[in-house]
Parts: C-alpha cells; structure tokens; sequence
C-alpha cells in the first residue's frame, strides 16, 4: 500500500522532495503551501527578484543529483524566453535568480500534471501536527484534517531576527524591512534615500544590486560585526580533487585548509575551497557541540566570506560603487535606533566610538533566524509546545539526525516526522545549496516510501 506523504512547504526543498516523490508507485503526495506566489519559488527565486543573480554557476543548479546537466540544458533549450536577459548561456553563467524559478516552477507543474492521481498541491497552512494512532494528523487552517504516514517540515529560511526587538515604534514604522525578501524594499523610492543595510553577506549584496538595476541614485551604508564582503567566484579553474582530513579540532581544520591552498599557489585558492566542499558535512558531524560553538564564535564569519562568494561582475559592480561614493561598507554594532520627522536615526559603535546616521530605509540583512522558539510559525510553536522538536544547543536548528528524523525532548525519533534543508544545519552545517538539498530529497524520498 502506497504511503501517504505530506510535504509542509512548496518552495525549493518541498519542490525538490515532490519531484523525487512523484511517480513513486509507494507514495501518495500532498504539497502543502500557504501562499500559491511562493510554490516552487519560495521568496529567493521570486518575480520580485528578477535580475539578481545567483550565486552559483548554471553548472552547479540542476535540480536531480544524477542529471547534473540538467538546468543547463533547460536553459540552451529555452533560450529564445530569455534572449533579452541572457544573450548567451554556458554552464559559467550566472543565472538571474528569475529565470531559475521558472526553471523550478516548470517542472512541478510537469510532475503534478503527470502524477495528478496521487499528486496534490494544496494552499493551506498547517497549525498543528498530532499523532492518530500509527500514523500523524496535520491540522489545517481551513479546518480540513488530513491523515499521513509520513509528515515532511520543508518550511526553508525563515526571516531575520528582529534588529530592534524592545522598540515598537522603529519596527513597526514603514522606514524598517525586518524582511529583505520583499518587493517593497525597492518601492516608493525618490532615488535620493539614505538607505541602511543591517549586513554585508549574500542578502544584503542582493539588495544592493536590486536598488543598482532600479537606478537608485542615493547613498547606501552597509554594516556589519566584521565589515566584509563576499569574495568573488574564480571559475577559471574547477575544483581541486582532496582527500578528507578525517577528524581535526575547528583550529587545526582551518591550518589544514590554508596548507592545502599554500600547496596549490598555481590554483585559484577558490578551487581549493571548492574542493573541501564534499568533506565539510564530514568535517562537522565529528566535532563536539563545543567545538562547534567555537566555530561559530571564532572561526564562522571567515569561513562565510570565503565559502559562500558572488559572481565576480557583481563583485566589480560593488566595487565601482564603493569608489563612486555611492556605498559605503563598515564595521560596526548596532546599538539602538529611533524615529524622526525624516527617517529613522541609527546608533552604531565601532573602534573609533559611537556614531548615528538618519535614514529613510532600514533593511535588515543579517541572515535567517534558526531559533525555532522565536519563529512566528503555529506549526512550530505547536510542535515545541508539545515537546515534538527541540532547538539545537547552539541555535542554528533543531535537534534532528542527518537522514532529517526531527528528535524529541527525549531525543528520541518522533516516528513519521521529519525536514529538509535549513532544519538539518546543527547536524550537518552545509543544508542550505542545491546541492545538499537534492541530495537530501534524492535520499529522504527512498526513507520515506519503504
């Protein structure tokens, strides 16, 4: 008998799973989404986000592990829908985020249109999830109660933590984005702003290219606790074939990772990055809690520079606006923030002393919020309350095993539940790329129809 597969969450990861689950002759499938903008495309590959980039080549975002070919050929394929975006594609082209969207949204309307008889989408949003005998219930907003063997949390990022938890008034003020994933960051703009950016990783680059291709004219300040950027790609060389260094202390790793750069100064040390890649999950699942909490505190804000990189044009775009005095990047805590008659006034301390800024937008860019107590999510908040998933000791997820088994207080398996993606990063770290999630949904899918 077929089992009966609920996936909460159609953007990339729930995709990914659907589209390993459909035409499984042992699953039935329910995709559940709270908002049909978002099936397929979550927030990161959305109509909002037409001209960004990605952060990854086209070679590296084919979405079945076994077919790594597969986006490329897609989009040779379906070249003339995008000659006034891409005049030319090659597996080193760095795709609109868009375009992959559509690439994504394609093939799940392909797989339910195929599989239809045991394939559903659903636009509803679970509140809770209970156990009913041998099996779980997931209890919908419409009221609807659905039955499943298998219940599948693929719920992606989750919004930034709060810049100012203990001021009302600065967050709920039209100035503030608590959200950077979202269309109205770039709207009602004179072009004469003064615009904080409340980070300098992925997000907050993504930001400023948007505000680039509107025109924006004003000014831009992005801060954050270290100041940096994100490296660019080297794609002129791929990644160097290394042998896993079995078990070393976060230290010792990193003294490994620079002799094997050192050893290789004819190579682009970005191909050497490259190729530690496949052993990092590895790598982290032999250190202690503590070890990883060293990592975290010491060691993380380097490895994030250098690990997760940009096209190198977006990279030269950045730079040009640097030397135009159009964006500035700096160093610095954020303290404190208040209203004014012309814009939020920021309070930020750094080596030289304090400082302020006024400014007519407020982004906040800092990264996804991973502890799960603090997420706005009823499923969530009812699954702690019923001691049916646990935060990790550090914050970055939840207590679950590497296959996604999520763990209760007990640390026991909660039989029939379980995640995919981000959820998995206190186990695995490396749980948010295309490559770990097809690989994740390639393997969950064999779990879960057995």
């Amino acid at each position: 008998m077929a089992k009966k597969i609920i996936i909460v969450g159609g953007g990339l990861s729930g995709t990914l799973l659907a589209l390993q689950l459909a035409g499984n002759k042992n699953a039935e499938i329910i995709l559940l989404e709270k908002n049909p903008q978002m099936l397929g495309r979550g927030v990161a590959y959305h109509y909002d986000f037409t001209q960004q980039p990605l952060n990854v080549p086209a070679s590296g975002m084919s979405l079945f592990p076994d077919r790594p070919d597969h986006f490329v050929e897609w989009l040779q394929q379906n070249s003339f829908r995008y000659n006034h975006i891409l005049p030319s594609v090659s597996p080193k082209t760095f795709v609109p985020r868009k375009i992959f969207g559509d690439y994504i949204v394609e093939h799940l309307q392909k797989a339910h249109h195929d599989h239809a008889a045991s394939f559903q989408i659903r636009i509803d949003e679970v509140l809770s999830i209970k156990r009913c005998g041998t099996k779980l219930e997931a209890i919908l907003e419409s009221g609807i109660r659905l039955e499943a063997d298998h219940i599948v949390l693929a719920l992606g990022n989750f919004p930034p933590a709060d810049l100012f938890p203990d001021n009302a008034e600065v967050t709920k003020a039209k100035e503030y984005f608590p959200n950077p994933w979202t269309d109205r960051v770039y709207s009602n703009l004179s072009g004469n702003e003064n615009i904080l950016l409340v980070g300098t990783g992925l997000t907050a680059v993504d930001v400023v290219l948007g505000l680039k291709t509107r025109n924006f004219k004003g000014k831009i300040s992005m801060l954050s606790r270290r100041g940096k950027l994100p490296l660019p790609h080297d794609l002129s060389q791929p990644a160097v074939d290394i042998a896993d260094p079995g078990y070393l202390t976060p230290p010792d790793t990193f003294r490994w990772l620079t002799g094997e750069i050192r050893k290789r100064r004819n190579i682009p040390w970005t191909s050497v990055m490259d190729g530690v890649r496949p052993h990092t999950q590895a790598i982290w699942k032999r250190w202690s809690w503590d070890e990883k909490k060293y990592f975290m505190r010491r060691l993380r804000p380097i490895w994030e520079v250098a690990r997760h990189r940009i096209p190198a044009q977006s990279s030269t775009i950045l730079d040009e606006m640097v030397s135009a005095g159009q964006l500035h990047i700096g160093k610095a805590k954020i303290d404190s923030a208040k209203m004014r008659a012309d814009g939020i006034e920021v309070f930020w301390s750094d080596d030289s002393g304090t400082h302020s800024g006024v400014f007519q937008k407020v982004i906040n860019c800092t990264g996804p919020e991973s502890n799960y107590r603090k997420v706005k999510l009823p499923v969530l908040a009812d699954l702690v309350d019923q001691g049916l998933l646990v935060n990790d000791p550090i914050g970055l997820g939840i207590l679950c095993t590497e296959e996604g088994r999520i763990l209760d207080t007990r640390n026991e398996p909660v039989t029939g539940l379980w995640c995919i993606g981000p959820m998995r990063k206190a186990v695995l770290w490396e749980t948010t790329a295309i490559r770990e999630l097809r690989l994740q949904a390639k393997e969950l899918a064999g779990l879960v129809t057995v």
